[in-house]
């Protein structure tokens, strides 16, 4: 889905080597075109920058 389409409480799972993390939307705050989303995983909380019209691997639960 596209980044500015993410709602808190969507999941993201990554791939590494050691295994698959989840990530959860804890929320999401439009910064004129870009977006700065708040994740949180079992390794804590993270945030990113991303545009509106990225396209990001999420489910909605």
């Amino acid at each position: 889905m596209k980044v500015n389409e993410l709602k808190p409480g969507d999941c993201i799972t990554e791939q590494n080597r050691k295994g698959t993390i989840l990530f959860e939307v804890i929320a999401i705050k439009q910064i004129g075109q870009r977006f700065k989303v708040t994740f949180q995983s079992a390794l804590g909380l993270a945030c990113a920058d991303y545009s509106g019209e990225a396209w990001i691997s999420a489910t909605r639960g």
